[in-house]
């Protein structure tokens, strides 16, 4: 009987002593996201499509980042999007993650995470190059190189592509990306904080692309950018600001959505 209450106290002491860790645990759990929840698109991306930008059905917000990863910036970016639990999409440039030296090996492991924590990877060419201006052979270079340099990285194909300054005009730059199976993606809401001087002219501009797409879209942002990782609590708290007005007018508030929620189908392409 001694032995059995010994046993009940000493469990009643490891129960206490680890309940303030498994509370922390669970707030965490809440907020973050699953180790897999980065495959929530890959199947509906594959093959092709096209993300246009603006919402449609309701009030919704996709954020999107080009040109990292970046290992001074990107993991701000990335722990802000974990204190707000949202999903974003990262359009990535194989040049600084592909090779040997010490800032491409940080940055790897900048994108592994990236992928980790649960966000989805897309296609910005290997060296950010003007898709309209190049032949076929550098198009197919520049793809190509940059899709093998992401595979080797996260161990997943990407489907997701973005032209550098959104530039896919020529039928030769869309007949390279058509026909890999790729789906490109625009924006509705450009914050041109690859042009802003400050944290502050990043969040007007947001702010000014939502009066100007009120029912919001994909959002493009730089993730390589000091004054971006800086503004995103802010835009956090004006997307906040702006919900509780909405409901206050019985409105539907803008909601957090992936990219396979814009996504739309094409008729042409093929598998490749």
């Amino acid at each position: 009987m001694r032995n059995r209450s010994s046993i009940v106290l000493t469990i009643s002491a490891l129960v206490l002593a680890l309940a303030p860790a498994v509370v922390r645990a669970g707030a965490n759990e809440r907020r973050a996201k699953p180790t897999d929840g980065n495959l929530w698109g890959v199947g509906r991306f594959r093959g092709g499509g096209l993300i246009r930008g603006p919402c449609a059905a309701r009030p919704c917000i996709a954020l999107t980042f080009d040109d990292g990863p970046e290992h001074t910036t990107t993991p701000r970016v990335l722990d802000e999007l974990d204190r707000h639990g949202v999903r974003a999409t990262f359009f990535v440039v194989g040049r600084r993650f592909d090779g040997d030296g010490p800032v491409a090996e940080r940055n790897r492991e900048v994108l592994r995470e990236t992928w980790r924590r649960g966000h989805l990877i897309g296609n910005h060419t290997y060296t950010h190059a003007l898709m309209d201006a190049l032949d076929e052979r550098a198009l197919d270079r520049e793809i190509d190189r940059n899709a093998a340099a992401i595979e080797a990285t996260i161990g997943q194909r990407t489907f997701l592509f973005r032209a550098p300054f959104g530039a896919l005009h020529t039928s030769r730059a869309s007949r390279a990306v058509f026909s890999r199976g790729l789906t490109p993606v625009f924006w509705a809401i450009d914050t041109r904080d690859w042009a802003s001087g400050s944290p502050e002219e990043v969040v007007q501009n947001f702010r000014a692309g939502l009066e100007a797409s009120p029912r919001g879209g994909v959002v493009l942002f730089h993730d390589t950018l000091d004054r971006t990782a800086r503004a995103l609590p802010a835009v956090f708290a004006e997307i906040a600001a702006r919900n509780e007005a909405r409901r206050a007018q019985g409105q539907q508030p803008y909601e957090f959505v992936g990219l396979d929620e814009l996504w739309q189908p094409v008729g042409h392409g093929r598998r490749r």
